[in-house]
């Protein structure tokens, strides 16, 4: 377990894992406990990483609801907000603060100052400017928010904010009372280049809310930790051990005891080399798009009207000079405000600058992908553009509704970027993806006139996912045997989450063991160039979650692998095969693009360069499966013999600087 610097004393260290641990004391002991393929970091180099991903099969089949997403009412009853609360107090070494104040200065940001019971940040501690509400001169009260977060309207007070005069601890069946309904691996959310392992994240429920009977009294609020990576040298390998903790969740084997005892470690503890899952640094505290976060997911309503669904975000800050720490609002990250794409007159710099270059630059990288799990910015966007809060009902947030339908500066800079890379989509389709990337656009998709839709349309013939409406885990239960009614039950999670999201992570996640990371194109940097410029992208994929972008080509362009072993993948088959990708947009004059590859294993004296196959057929637009001749028997013969030193290097000859060109899934098969 790594502890941050100034994280309070080792005497508050060492009460939070005594706390933790006291905890787990309390719960029975299963037949099967703790092993030690469950969790524990190998120090590996990257070949070797690699080889045992190769040489690893799934001993059981992936369970989405055991791996990816655990809503168990028998394994979430152990997990509680004021457990969560308590342990992020004990970390941070502030002595006196207690996880009802702590609770309760959270709620009262939504407060007014001239309401407010903490000296916490309120909601109006800075004005909202008129100029910046969306849609202007609406006579909708729920659409003239008064206060700001980062700049950008929010709607100020919130009725959630009652919930500061409230204790949620004292009677844990009351409606003010909060319980765990869901626990989530987010796996999938780690970066190429393994500078964290992902997103694991805890979701609470007020207790008192329920969409068939109460849904005015629905609050959500969910804990995202960033899980760091401790070996950031060795990159996504290094989570290896994470990722095996997870599928170990499937084991049939399993008891509910034993996999309810092993997520409490995980989150509480954390695996060995890794620090916990709940710890003050995985949610927020440093800057940046990969920190985590603490977000809330707003329905409650007092005496007033029925309010807006909200989802709002926050960051955890912990003193380092002295102990502190506080729960403050902050910009929901990647959700743009929707002033940002109107067509109205604006000289304000983050309009000019989002609507010329910020928005345009992201085109490519939203129009690339063809599955609504991969679509994404190209980079996060500037801070200073990310709204304070993430609705939809009323239209403060709905971008295709301040996008408009006219013409407009913003309209024409998107479609001058697909037509040059000779997308067939829409800026209103685009418009659309940056919609589903926003909390509330992914929560529940509206129309234009704010209508919720099954066919929303981002250009892609599936429709847009259905949610439980702008929810994607629910309060209600199930049972967990739908043969057996009157057994254990389990919270509901929405069919996007079940037929859309879930498989893709699934995906990842099987890829990721299986599959080798050099051949894949999932390690970034391990393939090089000395003529063209390559990187990983994210968008445009195969197979794994990157594929090999190739930029700015000259004629002759030499794309070289480092040494890998192929002792995991025997038998070898006899050709060598890859996914490339041939652009949209080729000049008349454009020669016709070959390939050829080279593979060399110095230890068995080979060097041969087959023979190249020109793509004139290639489907442009799209992925094809270029395979090459049959391998030679001496070099079959060598291959399956597990050389650690193969290396290959594909030859591609285009017209300069067209492209770009992909490279995906490299395989030996039949």
């Amino acid at each position: 377990m790594r502890s941050g610097p100034g994280l309070g004393s080792a005497r508050a260290w060492r009460s939070t894992r005594g706390a933790a641990l006291a905890t787990l004391a309390l719960l029975p002991a299963a037949c099967s406990d703790f092993r030690p393929e469950d969790g524990g970091l190998a120090d590996l180099a990257d070949s070797e990483t690699a080889a045992a991903a190769q040489q690893l099969t799934l001993p059981f089949p992936i369970d989405p609801r055991k791996s990816l997403i655990v809503t168990d009412v028998a394994i979430l009853s152990t997990f509680s907000l004021q457990q969560v609360l308590q342990q992020l107090i004990n970390q941070s070494g502030v002595t006196g603060l207690t996880p009802l104040s702590l609770f309760r200065q959270l709620m009262d940001t939504h407060r007014t100052g001239a309401a407010g019971l903490f000296p916490v940040p309120h909601c109006d501690d800075v004005a909202a400017n008129p100029a910046d509400i969306h849609p202007p001169g609406s006579p909708n009260p729920s659409e003239q928010p008064t206060g700001s977060i980062n700049g950008w309207p929010v709607l100020c007070p919130r009725a959630v904010g009652d919930e500061a005069a409230s204790d949620p601890f004292a009677n844990p069946s009351a409606d003010s009372a909060y319980m765990a309904t869901a626990l989530s691996n987010r796996f999938d959310l780690a970066p190429p280049d393994g500078s964290n392992c992902g997103e694991y994240r805890i979701v609470f429920a007020r207790r008192g809310g329920h969409p068939d009977t109460n849904g005015l009294q629905r609050n959500f609020i969910i804990f995202e930790a960033r899980l760091p990576n401790p070996n950031p040298s060795l990159g996504r390998q290094a989570c290896l051990p994470v990722v095996q903790f997870w599928l170990n969740q499937s084991d049939p084997a399993k008891s509910v005891t034993t996999r309810r005892n092993e997520l409490l470690s995980f989150y509480l503890l954390g695996l060995p080399g890794f620090e916990p899952v709940i710890h003050v640094d995985h949610y927020g505290h440093a800057a940046g798009p990969d920190r985590g976060q603490i977000r809330t997911n707003e329905f409650l309503n007092g005496a007033s009207s029925p309010d807006a669904w909200s989802l709002r975000e926050f960051r955890l800050m912990h003193g380092t000079s002295s102990p502190s720490l506080m729960i403050v609002p902050s910009f929901v990250k990647d959700n743009p405000a929707a002033r940002l794409f109107s067509p109205a007159a604006s000289s304000d710099p983050r309009v000019t600058d989002f609507q010329h270059d910020v928005f345009p630059d992201a085109v490519e990288r939203l129009a690339a992908a063809d599955d609504i799990n991969r679509f994404g910015y190209p980079s996060a966007l500037p801070d200073e553009m990310n709204g304070g809060e993430s609705l939809m009902i009323p239209l403060q947030n709905n971008y295709l509704n301040a996008f408009s339908t006219g013409t407009s500066t913003l309209k024409s800079n998107i479609q001058a970027k697909l037509d040059a890379m000779g997308s067939t989509l829409t800026p209103d389709q685009i418009v659309g993806r940056a919609q589903t990337l926003a909390c509330s656009g992914c929560h529940e998709p509206q129309d234009r006139d704010g209508t919720g839709t099954s066919n929303f349309d981002v250009g892609l013939s599936a429709p847009f996912p259905s949610t439980l409406v702008f929810t994607h885990t629910s309060e209600k239960t199930e049972p967990v045997d739908s043969s057996n009614p009157s057994g254990p039950r389990r919270f509901i999670i929405s069919p996007a989450l079940i037929n859309v999201f879930l498989p893709f992570r699934q995906q990842v996640m099987t890829e990721y063991l299986l599959n080798d990371p050099i051949l894949g194109f999932e390690t970034p940097g391990a393939w090089t160039s000395p003529q063209a410029q390559l990187a990983v992208h994210t968008g445009r994929v195969r197979e794994g979650i990157s594929s090999l972008e190739i930029r700015n080509p000259t004629w002759i362009n030499e794309i070289i692998s480092p040494s890998f072993s192929t002792s995991g993948l025997a038998p070898v088959g006899n050709k060598i095969k890859v996914d490339v990708f041939v652009p949209v947009t080729l000049p008349p004059t454009a020669i016709n693009p070959i390939l050829k590859v080279q593979i060399d294993i110095p230890s068995a004296g080979i060097s041969r360069l087959l023979t190249g196959v020109s793509l004139p057929g290639v489907t442009r637009g799209a992925f094809h499966t270029v395979a090459f001749e049959e391998l030679p028997a001496p070099i079959l013969s060598a291959l399956n013999a597990g050389p650690s030193d193969v290396k290959l290097t594909f030859t591609l000859t285009v017209t300069p600087n067209t492209g770009p060109y992909y490279m995906d899934k490299v395989r030996f098969e039949d």
